[in-house]
């Protein structure tokens, strides 16, 4: 499925997010994290912060979810993200 940048009028690839089960709920509880820091902390932050927070917004939510021991990701969301 290929989508238009906003605004730009350039072609970008986009994907559905195939997360599932646990993961999907790590996900959006991150997700949720991520937002509420970018709106109240820092909306925008250099790439190396945005990096960090990521990872900790991930971490956080495993926590918060009761998964501390839940892998980094499962195989179709590394292939979702892999680099060709």
């Amino acid at each position: 499925m290929r989508e238009f940048d906003s605004g730009s009028g350039q072609r970008t690839s986009s994907r559905p997010n195939v997360a599932v089960g646990l993961e999907r709920s790590i996900l959006v509880k991150a997700r949720d994290l991520m937002c509420d820091w970018t709106i109240f902390v820092n909306p925008f932050p250099d790439p190396i912060t945005l990096t960090e927070e990521v990872r900790r917004c991930w971490r956080d939510a495993r926590s918060e979810l009761g998964f501390p021991d839940f892998g980094d990701a499962t195989l179709p969301s590394i292939e979702q993200v892999r680099y060709p």
